[in-house]
């Protein structure tokens, strides 16, 4: 709230007229860091319950692996499941005849099993009738709720009549979840105590256990069904997961438990829900049933929480996506590196004690590869980088190199790889560039690892990195799919973070730096391998624009004619795609191109244009120089002072030519600011022409304009109006400023009159 404030007050001040509306900020999953992923565990039937931000993601998990299985001890596995498969999933019921090519059916045909081809045949037609009607008294649902009534009947009859017990569950199943649907509670839970209750667990168990739960009223009953569910039942753990209430006291839940494997499920419920650290509920599943399947997962959720409060600040900088924090920490506008690092050390405290538990945890567990990576990954987070690398190594020999999971350990390899490299020898090896290529679409691993090259020093190749990450998006921006802060930023605000290498490099880059990049990209641009053409791909078509920034680097540093060197490497077409920031588009649609000599936004009477040049930041530079040689030998001294003030003038926040030393100016508040940002902000050269100008001044009109001027870049130093720094109580002198400011024009448009009078420079001036 305190943010929007200040940004409402902003958009109303005048003195703030370039700050530009609040906007997108990343946040939630968007900025979270991730490496370890159920799908490529083999985790999978587990994803709806992946750890994220937005709760958690509903989606259709089939079970139909152990169904087809069932169907396939039901054929004395003499039929193919695929053929299975396709009988029980695609087949519908009115193709079930001798004629089809299913393997399944002709089994059946042969076979001559009419009640099992009978019971194949109702299943599909009951279909239309699983799902819930929105307005019963519609007609054409009250006709189908009758059919579905009709269909009940029938199936309790076959119930009763058919001899196979296998095919009479079944139809149990099919009546109790049709019951369901009709809203008949008690036959839900007659026909699940006769006929599912008290046999096997198998596929059809859980799925009318899912049923059953949704028709008990006694909530910690409920809450025990639907934590069984939640346990063994894939397809419908999501969707009971609300069932269980987490408002109760978990004893009332626990007491329904008929045995250890039972109550560790309880536990399993209560470490899913758990955003906070859920160890405690990790080991109590571990204590009651050490071979619980859904284990592994509450681990990998935990890592990935892991991975959220140590790998998002560590490599972004951005606060965790999610974590407990304190009203203090939560209300803080300070960016604090230190307490970003303080944090992450006492989360890999944490790190180390969920790997302690996985070493407690029996040989003939954790020696499978999924709990082997699982450690891999706790060593990775707790920084034991040469621990994870050794466990690696011998587990590489047992992973097959197609599988899901050795990509999972062989990014973890390459992290830990780069972590483990001296400063000095920070680099790609040849195994770690085909991971990238492997990887290339996981944006922040990639990034992740040129964050670590720039941590050691190789800013280099970092930054070739980040530019191979980059998306385009239209003719004028592109970014990487990663968004992320520097340890310099001071305040948080709404425009606190880099997105794309450009707006990076030309804060966090020195001049030196940027020239290596070109250097870099000139000697190997023109490589074949596929790595190098991933690198360059995007950077080497930003030659130009690089150049611009060295220039713009070097005028930053007011060294001109370095400056010019740059921006006579590029061609004139560069030029002209910039030319629209140079012009203000009145009302009529007519762009008046703003001359940062003559043109002064304080008087609109100021002296006529002697020369017209395509303004662009080469001809401006040159222009620059040329009138600073030229004041060393011409007698009126004052004018050329007073151009080179305003130019100077206007190459500031305040001016006409500010993209001299900037690249946008809706990028103001990312911080660090260039190395220039004093002057950019406090026009201290063009007070030192304008004391020039005011000093060789021979009319006393004209001296008025130079003080005006004086005063104007002394009143900005004075106040130092930064508004990075921009507060409320700043905010409430905004009247006071801007009378002050409305002055200054005044006395400006005075002497402007007298400059355009007096002056009349000849030709050869």
């Amino acid at each position: 709230m305190k943010k929007l404030l200040i940004c409402i007050l902003l958009l109303g001040s005048s003195l703030f007229s370039k700050i530009g509306a609040c906007g997108f900020y990343p946040n939630g999953d968007e900025i979270r860091f991730c490496f370890t992923h159920s799908k490529e565990l083999g985790l999978f039937e587990f994803s709806n319950f992946d750890y994220s931000v937005h709760s958690f993601y509903g989606g259709n998990i089939l079970e139909t692996e152990k169904n087809i299985a069932l169907w396939f001890q039901f054929c004395n596995k003499k039929v193919p499941k695929k053929a299975i498969e396709e009988a029980i999933y695609t087949i519908p019921f009115y193709k079930f005849n001798e004629a089809s090519n299913n393997k399944m059916i002709q089994y059946l045909y042969e076979r001559k099993d009419a009640e099992t081809i009978e019971y194949l045949k109702f299943a599909k037609s009951c279909e239309p009738f699983n799902r819930e009607y929105e307005d019963p008294w519609e007609k054409s649902e009250s006709q189908e709720i009758k059919k579905r009534g009709e269909v009940i009947q029938k199936a309790k009859q076959k119930i009763k009549e058919i001899k196979n017990e296998s095919l009479k569950r079944r139809y149990a199943f099919i009546v109790i979840r049709l019951a369901h649907y009709n809203k008949d509670k008690n036959l839900v839970i007659n026909l699940f105590n006769r006929h599912i209750a008290n046999d096997v667990k198998d596929v059809i168990y859980y799925w009318s256990l899912y049923f059953r739960a949704k028709a008990e009223n006694d909530n910690a009953l409920r809450s025990y069904y639907a934590a069984q569910v939640i346990a063994n039942s894939a397809e419908k753990r999501f969707a009971v997961f609300r069932d269980f209430d987490f408002k109760i006291n978990k004893n009332e839940i626990l007491k329904h438990a008929k045995n250890n494997e039972e109550k560790a499920n309880i536990y399993v419920v209560k470490g899913i829900k758990e955003y906070a650290k859920a160890l405690k509920y990790i080991q109590k599943v571990a204590e009651l049933d050490v071979e619980n399947k859904v284990l592994p997962f509450l681990v990998l959720r935990e890592i990935n929480k892991l991975e959220d409060w140590i790998l998002t600040p560590y490599f972004s900088l951005y606060n965790p996506a999610l974590s407990e924090t304190t009203k203090e920490e939560e209300y803080d506008d300070v960016f604090s590196y230190k307490v970003i690092q303080n944090r992450i050390q006492k989360d890999r405290m944490y790190a180390k004690k969920v790997f302690t538990f996985l070493e407690t945890l029996p040989p003939a567990i954790k020696d499978k590869k999924v709990w082997r990576v699982l450690k891999i990954q706790l060593q990775y987070l707790t920084a034991n980088y040469k621990g994870a690398l050794k466990e690696i190594v011998s587990l590489e020999k047992k992973v097959t190199k197609d599988l899901k999971i050795y990509n999972q350990i062989e990014r973890t390899k390459a992290l830990c790889t780069i972590a483990l490299q001296t400063n000095e020898e920070k680099r790609i090896t040849n195994e770690i560039e085909q991971v990238i290529l492997k990887n290339q679409e996981d944006k922040k691993f990639v990034f992740a690892l040129g964050r670590l090259l720039e941590y050691g020093g190789n800013k280099v190749d970092a930054a070739l990195i980040y530019a191979g990450l980059t998306i385009k998006r239209g003719e004028d921006y592109a970014g990487t799919g990663v968004s992320w802060k520097s340890k310099k930023n001071k305040t948080y605000s709404y425009r606190d973070y880099f997105s794309n290498y450009f707006e990076y490099i030309n804060v966090m880059y020195s001049l030196e730096e940027v020239e290596k990049i070109i250097t870099n990209i000139q000697e190997n641009s023109t490589k074949t391998d596929t790595f190098s053409l991933w690198k360059y791909s995007y950077i080497k078509n930003d030659i130009p624009k690089l150049y611009d920034l060295v220039g713009t680097m070097y005028i930053r540093r007011n060294q001109l004619n370095k400056a010019l060197t740059y921006f006579n490497k590029l061609e004139d077409t560069y030029w002209d795609k910039t030319a629209y920031l140079w012009g203000k588009v009145d009302d009529k649609g007519k762009r008046d191109f703003q001359n940062p000599f003559y043109k002064l936004n304080y008087t609109h009477r100021f002296i006529e244009e002697k020369e017209n040049f395509k303004l662009n930041k080469k001809t401006v530079t040159a222009k620059l120089i040329e009138y600073l040689e030229k004041v060393k030998t011409v007698k009126n001294k004052d004018y050329y002072y007073f151009l080179i003030g305003n130019c100077y003038y206007n190459m500031t926040h305040y001016g006409n030519a500010w993209m001299m030393r900037r690249f946008g100016m809706s990028g103001y508040d990312t911080e660090p600011y260039p190395e220039d940002e004093a002057e950019f902000m406090r026009a201290m050269l063009a007070k030192k022409y304008y004391n020039l100008a005011l000093e060789n001044a021979t009319h006393d009109d004209f001296k008025v304009l130079c003080l005006q001027m004086i005063f104007k870049c002394e009143y900005l130093e004075k106040i130092n109006i930064d508004m990075r720094d921009f507060n409320y109580s700043l905010f409430k002198k905004g009247n006071e400023t801007n009378k002050k400011l409305e002055e200054m024009n005044e006395y400006a448009e005075i002497g402007g009159c007298a400059f355009h009078h007096y002056f009349k420079p000849s030709s050869e001036d």
